[in-house]
């Protein structure tokens, strides 16, 4: 064979095997702004009940926070709510259940240290079903550094909470219910600091080679429910039976981590993990095991069905809804996707004016990566503290169509 046919060949292979995508590999970025992201000391709350005249609480569940208990005087208490760190986001949350010998109305006052007051108080009979506290029975004292909360309380336990409860047991619980429709899978792509699973699930249906893939994630930080309660609702419009989703799970590839910080979920941290770190400012160095083996995920799938993250959504919660997105100046590989994307849940929800922040590529946070790793669109989703439940259900559902309806016409 000469060296003519040998090149005649070759071009032909290549030609035939489709587009050959680089393949991508685990990569250390530098920011203008350094972040230590090695392992900090964490401060453990005790797991107890406590029990003073006759009133108990208890914070030995998944999820809850409380630090202290202690009598003022007649039916007044204080719990004393800190943090697993500092330096941290002063977004004090709490969680506990509370009881008594017999029925009374006991005055209960959150003490935040230097933190201020954020989660309006939720309470619940099971820890499942929720509603917030009355404003008649719930005052924020002066200088937010205390909160008074009104309670009835009897025999029967009742959970108090910043927000609703939704800790790893009940995200692997959800995830595991979409297992098998189509080809999706469910499966731990790793363990956690301290041993928990990584949930994760692989929608997908059909052939998976050169398949551009979404990447959705939330719950990097704690306390942050109201965007998992958004990415949750997005996921189940994408597996639905719509003819919208299915053919788009036909067309597209969505790889979804659930909870990037199960330990910090369910130990009750303010902000951390179980290594004393913000995550979304690990997406550089890759110090914490769940950023490292998440990061390793998408790119051993990526790599090994020669294909591409378009898109990487990250939810999250903060006081009133924004989208943090990536400069329009900055060129992805769909550079108009965030603004169409926007503009269309604008006109789908009534009396929705999005607040949008793009930015430019200048930290190690989760929208970034996805930037410098693929050339993708990464947005962070951020849903307010206090959105109204059902709207934020509607937002999930529609954000998802959208999506799927602009994606869908992509060539």
């Amino acid at each position: 064979m000469n060296r003519f046919t040998s090149t005649i060949l070759l071009t032909v292979f290549v030609l035939s095997a489709g587009p050959l995508n680089a393949q991508h590999q685990l990569t250390n970025f530098e920011y203008p702004t350094v972040v230590d992201t090695k392992d900090h000391a964490i401060s453990q709350q005790e797991k107890k009940v406590y029990t003073i005249n006759g009133v108990s609480v208890d914070n030995t569940f998944d999820g809850a926070r409380l630090n202290s208990f202690s009598h003022i005087e007649g039916n007044r208490f204080e719990i004393k709510i800190t943090a697993e760190n500092e330096p941290i986001n002063p977004s004090p949350w709490y969680a506990f259940r509370i009881m008594s010998e017999g029925a009374k109305t006991v005055v209960i006052e959150l003490e935040y240290g230097k933190a201020n007051h954020r989660y309006w108080p939720k309470i619940s009979e099971d820890g499942k079903n929720w509603r917030r506290i009355d404003s008649t029975n719930f005052e924020v004292l002066k200088g937010r550094k205390r909160a008074r909360l009104i309670l009835e309380v009897d025999s029967d336990k009742t959970w108090v909470s910043g927000q609703e409860i939704i800790n790893s047991t009940d995200i692997t619980d959800w995830a595991k219910q979409f297992a098998n429709i189509d080809e999706t899978q469910f499966e731990a792509i790793g363990k956690s600091k301290l041993g928990r699973d990584l949930v994760h699930l692989d929608i997908k249906n059909g052939a998976t080679k050169n398949k551009e893939i979404i990447a959705v994630v939330s719950r990097q930080h704690p306390p942050e429910v109201t965007g998992n309660m958004a990415m949750i609702a997005f996921i189940e419009e994408i597996m639905n039976d719509s003819d919208l989703s299915k053919k788009f799970r036909e067309k597209y590839r969505v790889l979804v981590y659930p909870m990037l910080n199960p330990d910090g979920v369910d130990l009750g941290h303010w902000r951390h993990n179980a290594g004393g770190i913000d995550l979304n400012r690990d997406w550089a160095e890759y110090n914490q095991p769940e950023i490292r083996q998440i990061c390793e995920d998408i790119i051993k799938k990526a790599n090994a069905a020669n294909s591409e993250v378009i898109l990487g959504l990250d939810f999250h919660s903060t006081y009133s809804d924004v989208y943090y997105t990536i400069a329009d100046s900055i060129q992805t590989v769909m550079p108009t996707f965030a603004n169409d994307w926007i503009a269309e849940i604008e006109k789908n929800l009534e009396g929705f004016n999005a607040r949008v922040s793009p930015a430019a590529v200048t930290s190690p946070v989760s929208k970034n990566w996805f930037y410098n790793e693929f050339k993708a669109v990464g947005i962070v989703y951020e849903i307010g503290d206090s959105t109204p439940r059902n709207i934020i259900k509607k937002k999930g559902e529609v954000s998802a169509r959208e999506m799927m309806k602009i994606l869908m016409e992509r060539k």
